[in-house]
């Protein structure tokens, strides 16, 4: 009888572990007033611009635990400012110093890409609008026929070539195992998942595909064509791919840190090895200057010129728009992300490493450009707070925000809920994982009518109704926009912070509240498996209980082994997601042994569906214990269910 009654116990439990998954709250939406926006201020005193920029860097260092950062302002031709804060090397008490600190950009490099490609088309090397394949012809890269439209490089620049995202191949452990472009890219290929120009989700490998089509068109390597063509006209001398970097410029090098326990954490650099155009480039904020100078002057710095001005023109208008019903969304430009801000024209680009936050902006119609980079991961947010601070400073808005939903919205809103996952997302390995959890947002719905929106690692907002299907964040600048189906439903989002995304809406069973309460009634369910398996001996031997037949020891290893092989498997790809780029450099044993594990698990599963016909049929233990086997093993498909829907499992 005891030991029914803890069979109950533990099937009640897994009840409730089903039902009780908290599936997150909303705050009440809070509203900004017009007052919190300053007085416009002229960018030419540069007395004023330096006091303000002093004391925004200087809370945001310490806001956001960045040991140093270095900012650039140019306008009318001329640097206005360039200045670094803080620390480049916190060891030594090494300052950031604007014309000498080498930092990594990360992706922010790509526009010097962009900008090389360009070249070509004005050389007649290359053409916009011609299958990339024809400029592959000597190269083992081919991109393959999966759709009938074949893929431009209009669709590389503008990141709607319809590539899945993968990380795989774009870093090592050593410098010695970079390879060339070409070799790169044909091993790490990522597979064709939707035409091309039908939505944009961001791609490194489209851009380093460009890159490679542009060198297979000259004589030069990429990063050769780079130097003679950009670095050495515009005198970024030190401005470099090299990995590891010439001594000259190592000893000026940015420590990159994280900040853990009220402690700063030093790490090496990371070694890209995706072609130059991925994440390589190293620079300094002055250097930078002088490529934004070029490119707001229409192509030119002082004598030179690197693009002609209608081709440097080109590169900042509109190319690809993500909703025709609503122009004001921020699209992608070519190779340059659309950051309009307060009704400003505004594009550039940001880059990511795993310790280097990086953002350019220009704004063409003032002649005016900002660059900023970080040493700690604390810039992420803090590029993009500058950069509203800045634009709300010398550009602020004119309009009045929306703050309260308008009659119907509530309705409205209901309507809209859901969770919108990004098209940036891996399709065919377990790097999905970062996709799902990192790059899902779940909106919901509040009686008022105002939409909140949660991400992981961001905090929850709040957006109120600007029209139908157009929401303005509360107490911000943002646009979310939802794209409709014939039928009148939401099927896509945009955020209009953030051009080179798009969210798809995905269905009930793959939201983020179904994947954890699975997760989590499987994790509850596969440790009471393994309690009773280890506890049931002792408390037979302590009741002087009857001892399980062959058959029912044999029923319950499978049902121990398949539940320890699940938890094993999740805490494998736990570890290997928290240590995502590690892993992506080079795959651990315990990784290689995880892709192994899970098949094992998946089999050890359809044993246990066999194993619990018998138990049923056979009468194995009471009654309890074989609804506790039972839904252990539903529990298990469903489990292994969501893996597959995360990549762990691949199907």
């Amino acid at each position: 009888m005891q030991y029914r009654y803890i069979q109950s116990i533990v099937v009640v439990a897994l009840i409730v572990a089903l039902v009780s998954t908290p599936i997150g709250t909303t705050a009440a939406p809070a509203v900004r007033s017009a007052d919190t926006l300053s007085d416009q201020s002229e960018l030419t005193n540069r007395t004023e611009t330096e006091a303000w920029l002093d004391k925004t860097m200087a809370r945001q260092l310490e806001e956001y635990h960045v040991p140093g950062a270095a900012v650039v302002i140019v306008n009318d031709g001329e640097v206005v400012l360039a200045k670094g804060y803080g620390y480049a090397e916190l060891e030594s008490q090494r300052p950031v110093v604007a014309n000498e600190t080498v930092f990594s950009i990360g992706s922010t490099g790509k526009l010097v890409t962009w900008t090389a490609v360009m070249q070509g088309v004005e050389d007649g090397q290359l053409e916009l609008d011609r299958d990339v394949n024809e400029y592959l012809a000597d190269s083992t890269v081919t991109v393959p026929d999966t759709y009938a439209q074949p893929v431009t490089l209009e669709d590389l620049g503008t990141h709607s070539a319809g590539f899945e995202d993968t990380f795989s191949g774009m870093v090592a452990d050593d410098p010695d195992e970079i390879r060339p472009m070409e070799e790169i890219l044909t091993d790490h290929q990522p597979s064709r998942v939707r035409p091309p120009g039908q939505f944009v989700a961001y791609s490194n490998y489209g851009t380093a595909l460009a890159g490679h089509a542009l060198a297979e068109q000259s004589d030069a390597s990429f990063s050769e064509l780079v130097d003679d063509r950009i670095f050495i006209p515009l005198g970024m001398t030190d401005t470099t791919y090299a990995q590891p970097l010439p001594d000259r410029l190592e000893s000026r090098r940015a420590i990159g840190y994280t900040h853990q326990n009220g402690e700063y954490q030093s790490h090496k650099p990371v070694i890209w090895t995706l072609p130059p155009e991925g994440g390589s480039l190293r620079t300094t904020t002055t250097d930078m200057s002088r490529f934004m100078i070029a490119h707001l002057n229409e192509g030119s710095y002082n004598s030179e010129q690197i693009l002609k001005a209608a081709t440097a023109r080109d590169m900042h208008r509109r190319h690809f728009t993500k909703s025709e019903e609503v122009p004001e969304l921020n699209g992608m430009a070519y190779g340059f992300i659309e950051m309009d801000r307060n009704g400003e024209t505004i594009v550039g680009h940001w880059g990511d490493t795993p310790r280097f936050k990086s953002l350019l902006a220009l704004y063409p119609e003032r002649d005016t450009g900002i660059f900023v980079v970080y040493n700690s991961p604390g810039g992420g947010p803090a590029r993009f707070e500058l950069l509203q601070a800045f634009t709300d400073r010398y550009y602020p808005r004119s309009d009045t925000p929306v703050v309260e939903p308008p009659a119907g919205a509530a309705e409205r809103a209901r309507e809209l809920t859901g969770d919108y996952r990004s098209l940036t997302i891996s399709e065919s390995s377990w790097e999905r994982v970062l996709g799902v959890m990192t790059r899902t947002y779940s909106v919901r719905a509040t009686d008022e009518g105002y939409l909140t929106t949660a991400s992981l690692g961001e905090e929850t907002r709040r957006w109120v109704e600007r029209r139908p299907g157009v929401y303005e964040e509360v107490g911000g600048g943002d646009l979310l926009v939802f794209q409709f189906d014939k039928n009148g439903r939401a099927t896509h989002l945009f955020r209009h912070s953030f051009g080179p995304a798009t969210y798809e809406r995905v269905p009930w069973y793959e939201s983020l509240t179904v994947l954890q309460s699975v997760l989590g009634a499987g994790i509850v369910a596969f440790l009471s498996v393994l309690l009773l398996w280890l506890g049931g001996p002792v408390w037979r031997r302590w009741r002087g209980s009857d001892i399980p037949s062959d058959h029912e020891r044999a029923a319950q290893w499978v049902l121990g082994t398949m539940s320890l092989l699940w938890l094993v498997v999740l805490v494998i790809f736990l570890f290997a997601w928290i240590n995502f780029n590690a892993e992506a450099a080079s795959p651990s044993l315990a990784l290689q042994a995880g892709k192994v594990l899970r098949y094992v698990a998946l089999a050890g599963t359809v044993g246990a569906i066999v194993v619990t016909g018998f138990a049923w049929r056979d009468s194995y233990w009471s009654r309890p214990a074989r609804l506790h086997y039972s839904v252990v093993t539903a529990l298990a498909l469903l489990f292994a269910w969501q893996l597959s829907l995360l990549g762990i499992l691949p199907v």
